[in-house]
């Protein structure tokens, strides 16, 4: 970000990043800065949190430079050269100072001030030859696009609130044309529609909703989309309608989850779990409860204090009310989150699941799944697949695909590990036809990754390429970093596997970094395999860094409990 105000004339200039980048003056034109890695430079320095060190730019922007230096002094000269005398751009680390009344776009539209009509972030603009660029300019361009998004939705309540409805509409349909798989921004549409008096185009709004997410996402919309056509109407729900419409809420918000969807997912659930409290229907709200923290627990962080809190008071109300499923559930969930820091704990929480879920072959399913989770890297291969082939043969007999497909690839991935590539195969591949089946979207980057990377085994690079570019962009739009983390982490198996590994550390340095920012806890498997990764490729390419890579991945198996990678870091010692 700017770090300070350069002098300049008493009217600045507005810096473009978004749509086709340039630089405009009121009444004149001024030379426009040539290269595209000048403009994404200029990208880089207006948008980092801080001033960005040189040899960092170096690295991101000129990887295969002859004379990176060189490279980057000429594009901080064309750049000089296009904002004089507005702005200033220099120092190590490089920092932008705007003068009096410049503006850069970009930093508008993350205040809150944005053009409602921007475009893409540096449209046009895509460096592919730059993979770490490439991932920060992935990042930021659904940063603007997020910003943007709850820009519209601002200005549409705005509009509604001062009965200028007419006004809302264009800005709502502009809203669902960015993101039509979001529910809320069809809800928008549909009220601001209502609200012109126009009850005809509402409804059609509403259906076309309905039908868009059955063919993209198999799921119906919830009753909030047709529902926002008659608020405007001043239609009330009596109280066993809105009971009715709560539990409605918990299924459609797990159902937004399901497709990725997760900031709408996570206001349904709040919205159903506030609505079963104001009508005093404890069993509801501890429904809406446990699916809100199992939901932000995976979604958000696993100690996420919300989510945490949710489960125990779905617990709470679950006991009260003598709901053995829902108890079921959310001590699953708490019990998924105490494995990683209290052991002990989390296996008691897993025994009293499993008493709770009884016959229920759904919820015990589950409860094996996490089971057999926490026992992969522990070095008891055996009973975790055991438990893992169980799960999935309770999750067929329930009808539950998903619980299926969620034990099929973890038990792939564990055969993986022991080398049982055979089985592997067969597993992904049964797990990838019921995510397809079922558009299970925010499970599929997982799916991917590990089918990815049994082609690396097999030697198919390009099939292998296909499988993670389509996870890194889906990974990318859910924002999980999890599933970042996964693919980043075959992305630079495969670059080390086409024989460049300054590409392939730079992929695995991005993966493990983004993981170890969280607490150790349950997916601490995530960094233990991506560091062993790293000790692959330093060791096979005798890079400097191999012997502290290895020494701490050693630290890493012995301090998280994880014989397999502490196993690992012996072999890799005893080969320097």
């Amino acid at each position: 970000m700017p770090s300070s105000r350069a002098e300049s004339s008493d009217v600045g200039a507005t810096i473009q990043l978004l749509g086709r980048p340039g630089i405009h003056r009121p009444g004149e034109q001024g030379p426009r800065p040539r290269g595209r890695k000048t403009w994404a430079l200029l990208a880089l320095a207006s948008l980092s949190e801080r001033p960005v060190p040189r040899h960092e730019l170096v690295r991101m922007l000129f990887p295969d430079a002859g004379d990176a230096p060189a490279a980057l002094r000429w594009s901080l000269s064309e750049l000089r050269r296009g904002l004089r005398p507005d702005a200033r751009i220099d120092g190590d680390p490089v920092a932008l100072d705007l003068g009096r009344d410049t503006v850069v776009d970009a930093q508008q539209v993350l205040a809150g001030q944005a053009d409602l009509d921007a475009g893409e972030l540096l449209a046009g603009i895509d460096l592919t030859d730059c993979p770490e660029f490439d991932l920060w300019l992935s990042h930021q361009r659904e940063r603007m696009a997020a910003a943007l998004r709850a820009s519209l939705r601002a200005a549409i309540d705005t509009r509604l609130a001062g009965h200028r409805p007419a006004e809302a509409v264009p800005l709502a349909r502009r809203l669902v044309q960015l993101a039509p798989l979001e529910e809320q921004n069809h809800e928008l549409l549909v009220r601001a529609l209502a609200a012109t008096g126009d009850r005809i185009t509402a409804h059609a709004a509403a259906s076309a909703c309905a039908a868009l997410f059955a063919r993209e996402l198999g799921v119906r919309p919830s009753p909030r989309v047709a529902a926002a056509g008659n608020a405007a109407w001043g239609l009330t729900v009596l109280p066993d309608g809105r009971r009715l419409l709560a539990r409605l809420e918990v299924e459609a918000g797990k159902a937004a989850l399901a497709a990725g969807a997760t900031a709408d997912g996570l206001e349904r659930l709040r919205s159903a779990a506030a609505m079963a409290g104001e009508l005093g229907d404890e069993r509801v709200q501890g429904e809406a409860q446990a699916a809100l923290g199992a939901a932000m627990v995976h979604s958000v962080a696993l100690t996420e204090p919300a989510g945490v809190a949710a489960l125990r008071r779905a617990a709470e109300l679950a006991r009260s009310t003598g709901d053995r499923a829902t108890a079921a559930t959310a001590g699953r969930e708490l019990a998924f989150v105490a494995l990683g820091s209290r052991a002990a704990a989390g296996s008691a929480l897993l025994r009293a699941a499993r008493e709770l879920a009884g016959d229920d072959d759904g919820k015990l399913s589950a409860v094996l799944g996490v089971e057999a989770f926490a026992l992969t890297d522990s070095g008891r291969a055996g009973p975790a697949a055991e438990r893992f082939r169980r799960s999935i043969e309770l999750a067929d007999r329930a009808g539950e695909p998903r619980k299926a497909a969620w034990s099929l690839a973890l038990l792939a991935r564990g055969e993986l590990i022991a080398g049982d590539l055979a089985a592997a195969r067969d597993d992904i591949d049964r797990a990838m036809a019921l995510v397809t089946a079922e558009r299970w979207t925010a499970f599929q980057p997982f799916v991917l990754a590990i089918a990815a990377e049994l082609d690396l085994h097999e030697g198919r690079l390009d099939e292998a390429g296909q499988r993670l570019a389509a996870a890194w962009t889906t990974a990318v739009r859910l924002g999980d970093p999890c599933w970042l983390s996964v693919t980043g982490r075959g992305l630079g198996l495969l670059a080390a596997r086409r024989g460049n590994p300054a590409e392939a550390i730079r992929w695995l340095d991005g993966a493990y970094h983004r993981t170890t920012d969280r607490p150790p806890l349950i997916c601490r498997w995530m960094d233990a395999a991506t560091l062993d990764s790293i000790c692959d490729v330093a060791t096979a390419f005798r890079l400097p860094r191999a012997r502290a890579a290895v020494a701490e991945l050693a630290s890493l198996g012995a301090r998280a409990r994880l014989p397999i990678y502490a196993a690992r870091a012996r072999a890799y010692q005893a080969l320097s």
